[in-house]
C-alpha cells in the first residue's frame, strides 16, 4: 500500500488506530458525522488539537 499511494490516493475506513497510523500520511477524526480534526497522521495522533480526538485515542470516549 505504500508503494501504491505514491501514484494515487487511497481513502480507508478503520476503528483500528494502529493500522491508521501505520499506513496513512494523513489522517481524520470524525465524530457523529462532523468532521472533528483533520491533518498529518504524525501529528494529529501525538498532539491533537481537539478534546474529542484526544479523548478518543486515550481510550476515554467510544
Amino acid at each position: 500500500m505504500q508503494e501504491l499511494q505514491r501514484e494515487v490516493t487511497i481513502l480507508i475506513v478503520t476503528h483500528n488506530m494502529g493500522q491508521a497510523m501505520r499506513i496513512s500520511s494523513r489522517s481524520m477524526f470524525m465524530y457523529l458525522g462532523e468532521l472533528v480534526e483533520y491533518g498529518d497522521t504524525e501529528t494529529m495522533f501525538s498532539n491533537p488539537t481537539d478534546e474529542r480526538t484526544q479523548a478518543y485515542l486515550t481510550g476515554k470516549m467510544g
